[in-house]
């Protein structure tokens, strides 16, 4: 039996110092997922679109610069002037060449503060992107962890069932225990080696979500440490970080500022609408008695809308329901992320207890374990105890895996939910891809 504890005590501090020698840590997956995550990758390029959309939007404050080649051929057969007198035929082959510039005024500028709202939307709907794919890495990293330490347990409580068995065979022979009692051990046998296999799924699973969400197979994944998150430190200071940062309150918001844009934009089609143009043009054979004209217009133009069958009013009418729609909405989501951000708080608040509560129900166990195999050794416990006491200790350690792994992932969903959970907060060592390099070309 002094084999069984020394193989107990070894799996112990195996358990404790797992993973020094690994090759990867968080960060290193957090970064790989930053850079490579598809469905990241793809709000990125959805925010580049929307970009283009507030270029497209400034176009109205531009001038339109319009180049004009025009061909034709007439034929004029049969003609007659005012006496009856006929007039020979002629073919014209008529050539102009053109330019036109022309500037709208003051048009367009409600739908030009929407766009740009637009863009502060995709910022925030990216960054909110951002967060659930690095905590789905995140999640992703610790239940791969947790897995392999499952496995690792359920591996060492294998071979302490299946040396259990072989212990109480031998005992049983010479008569110490009864066969009800070497029974129990192998129904505790083939008990843990059901938990294997099932942990052996688990970390297979685990393996593939991992892959799925980084882009790679885990290997040598290191235990998590020493994590620098910079949380909040109290309820009210989670609350304040939630109302400026959160990106789904300020989607919410933004949707409310860019109604009254899109409301003013129902306005402005009952306002009159101005513009400009000068044209340069270049012709030939313009009639039988012209051969070439060179020919310049400069027009100035105003457009009152006087009726348009009613359908300027019901956009108007349109558009400002949607607005009062937007502001519910926001009001909304304020309580929302109000409530979000407690339950948040106190699920960390939650986890860090019932941490420290799983660490003294594992030392307690183990100490408890270790005594009754003392015990069994001198004969003053049977085969019973020592198993239940095993079943104790296998509970409390894999509860302390997930209570770990939960704790550790209820961090990050603080982080999260007051909007920190991005590349830039965490400082990771990469590149920040930023879709608003392009922004520059609106000035062309």
């Amino acid at each position: 039996m002094k084999t069984l504890k020394q193989f107990l005590v070894f799996n112990i501090v195996f358990f404790i110092i797992g993973g020094v020698a690994s090759s990867e840590n968080l960060y290193q997956s957090l970064i790989s997922t930053y850079i490579n995550n598809k469905e990241l990758n793809s709000q990125r390029e959805k925010a580049k679109a929307v970009n283009e959309e507030l270029i497209q939007s400034y176009a109205i404050l531009k001038p339109s610069i319009t180049g004009t080649f025009s061909q034709s051929d007439d034929l004029n057969e049969g003609q007659k002037n005012q006496s009856g007198t006929s007039i020979a035929d002629s073919n014209l082959q008529t050539k102009k060449k053109a330019i036109k510039v022309e500037q709208k005024i003051l048009q367009g500028i409600p739908n030009i503060l929407a766009s740009k709202t637009d863009v502060k939307i995709s910022s925030n709907e990216l960054k909110f992107v951002e967060q659930n794919v690095l905590l789905k890495a995140v999640t992703a990293y610790t239940s791969v962890l947790a897995s392999k330490k499952r496995l690792d347990i359920t591996r060492d409580n294998l071979d302490l069932a299946d040396k259990q068995v072989e212990l109480d065979k031998s005992r049983y022979e010479r008569g110490v225990i009864k066969l009800s009692d070497l029974a129990q051990s192998e129904s505790s046998l083939a008990d843990a080696k059901a938990k294997f296999i099932r942990s052996e799924n688990s970390f297979a699973v685990s393996e593939k979500d991992y892959e799925n969400i980084i882009g790679y197979l885990p290997k040598n994944l290191e235990t998590i440490k020493n994590l620098d998150l910079n949380l909040p430190k109290s309820l009210e200071e989670t609350l304040e970080l939630a109302s400026l940062n959160n990106p789904e309150l300020l989607i919410s918001k933004l949707n409310f500022e860019k109604s009254n844009y899109l409301l003013k934009g129902a306005a402005e089609k009952f306002a009159p609408k101005a513009s400009l143009s000068f044209e340069v043009s270049e012709n030939e054979d313009v009639s039988s008695t012209i051969s070439e004209r060179d020919q310049s217009q400069f027009e100035a133009k105003v457009e009152i809308p006087l009726y348009s069958g009613g359908k300027n009013y019901s956009f108007y009418q349109q558009k400002k329901a949607l607005k009062v729609s937007a502001e519910l909405d926001y009001q909304d989501k304020q309580n929302e992320t109000k409530k979000n951000a407690t339950n948040v708080w106190s699920e960390y608040q939650l986890k860090k207890s019932e941490l420290n509560l799983a660490k003294a129900q594992l030392q307690a166990a183990e100490i408890a374990y270790e005594g009754i195999v003392q015990e069994y050794e001198s004969g003053t416990r049977d085969t019973l105890d020592v198993l239940n006491s095993r079943s104790l200790l296998l509970i409390a350690r894999l509860n302390f895996i997930d209570v770990e792994r939960d704790e550790i992932t209820s961090r990050f969903k603080l982080l999260q939910v007051t909007g920190n959970l991005t590349s830039l907060h965490l400082k990771l060592e990469t590149k920040q891809i930023n879709p608003k390099t392009n922004w520059i070309r609106h000035i062309f």
